[in-house]
């Protein structure tokens, strides 16, 4: 994974499995503290088949906050995010409302995990900001979407919170 990043080459089935292997294993800290808070879960899932045309959901977690259920569709991407992501996601996030939570009562926290953009001023990366409020918009149902980036530090993934 570590060469196929540094050749810039596409590698989210690698990611997906450093996540799967890695998350709430105290492995990889940032990792834990970005897409966890601090919560555990009660159950892990990839390559999650929802709706019709059977899409995948990457990465699916149900953590537990007291009595409350959280519901983390995760959406992997080893390239630099886009505004394509958005709908991707919205696509999980009908299919968990119309056939998730009706038959296990959950908060819906949809996770967006990609390469660090570098350029932060541009105008591809206000776009990509933007998408994400228009979806936190249509969403209210949803805790807000949640932007984690990452890249590679001394050979090892550090995972950032974006807030936006």
């Amino acid at each position: 994974m570590i060469k196929k990043y540094g050749d810039k080459k596409a590698f989210e089935t690698h990611l997906q499995a450093y996540v799967i292997q890695n998350i709430g294993r105290g492995t990889n800290k940032s990792l834990d503290e970005n897409l966890l808070n601090g919560l555990t879960f009660e159950w892990l899932g990839n390559e999650v088949s929802c709706g019709v045309g059977m899409q995948r959901i990457d990465v699916m977690l149900s953590l537990v906050k007291g009595d409350i259920k959280i519901v983390l569709p995760v959406e992997l991407k080893s390239v630099e995010a886009s505004t394509d992501n958005i709908i991707q996601i919205q696509r999980y996030v009908d299919w968990l409302e119309q056939y998730y939570i009706p038959n296990r009562i959950s908060d819906i926290q949809p996770v967006l995990i990609s390469k660090k953009i570098k350029n932060k001023s541009s105008e591809n990366y206000r776009k990509i900001l933007e998408s994400f409020e228009k979806f936190n918009k249509k969403n209210k149902n949803c805790i807000p979407l949640k932007y984690i980036e990452y890249e590679l530090i001394q050979n090892d993934l550090n995972f950032r919170n974006i807030s936006y």
